[in-house]
């Protein structure tokens, strides 16, 4: 039987109002139990049956599982309660774009996936996540120097690790994307190094015990990140290093 998460709300009691973003780092494998706690939208299960069997699909199932139960575990309610939704500003599509949660207008969730892992965000305003696996990457110049400020990049240049470097900022400014305060294109122009570049917003900064995955989350509050394998527990267990 799959672990059910037991955080739910009793129907006569109010839902808590988050005070405080929540992000959530987990394994693909250690999500996909918990698949029938929530309930996936048309789209969503129709998108994921055009993705390729196997990684590609099982992650992309796994994100949109857990951004909700990152939600369900903020707000004091079963996930199974909260209907996610997309919508492109770009094409307005509304199979993938910025997520939302329909009737929650003041709830902001994020979510993103890499090669077997998953992360989620949710929290009171807008919030962005982003994962990455650190496994095997490589440093290239010609990526780094689309996409990073000169200052940013001179700094990666002078890394010991010049990947893992990359990868750091490189989560950063995806979740930035993710919340409408740059865009792809522009990333060059974001400089995190530079003083007042985010002045409005807050990091977090989440690498696993095993050092393969990378991962940060931004909201105008600091966000707390937890990571770990234990996803039916109410608490979630933070089993990775995190920096604020």
């Amino acid at each position: 039987m799959p672990t059910r998460l037991p955080h739910t709300t009793d129907p006569g009691t109010a839902a808590p109002t988050p005070t405080a973003p929540l992000a959530l780092v987990a394994a693909t494998a250690d999500v996909l139990p918990l698949l029938d706690t929530v309930t996936l939208a048309p789209y969503e299960r129709d998108r994921a049956a055009r993705l390729p069997a196997g990684k590609p699909r099982e992650d992309y199932v796994a994100a949109h599982v857990l951004v909700r139960l990152c939600a369900a575990r903020l707000l004091g309610v079963g996930p199974a309660a909260l209907m996610l939704g997309q919508l492109c500003a770009q094409c307005g599509g509304e199979d993938h774009g910025r997520p939302f949660l329909y009737g929650r207008p003041g709830v902001g969730v994020s979510l993103s996936h890499a090669r077997g892992a998953v992360a989620a965000a949710a929290g009171p305003g807008p919030v962005g996540v982003d994962v990455e696996d650190a496994a095997d990457a490589v440093f290239a110049p010609r990526v780094a120097a689309r996409v990073l400020a000169p200052a940013e990049l001179a700094a990666v240049r002078a890394s010991p690790d010049p990947a893992r470097s990359f990868l750091r900022l490189w989560v950063r400014k995806e979740a930035l994307v993710k919340v409408g305060v740059t865009t792809l294109g522009g990333l060059r122009g974001t400089d995190l190094m530079a003083s007042g570049t985010a002045a409005d917003w807050r990091f977090a900064d989440w690498s696993s015990p095993d050092g393969r995955l990378i991962a940060a989350a931004v909201a105008h509050t600091a966000p707390a990140i937890g990571g770990g394998s234990d996803l039916g527990s109410p608490r979630f267990p933070s089993s990775g290093e995190q920096h604020a």
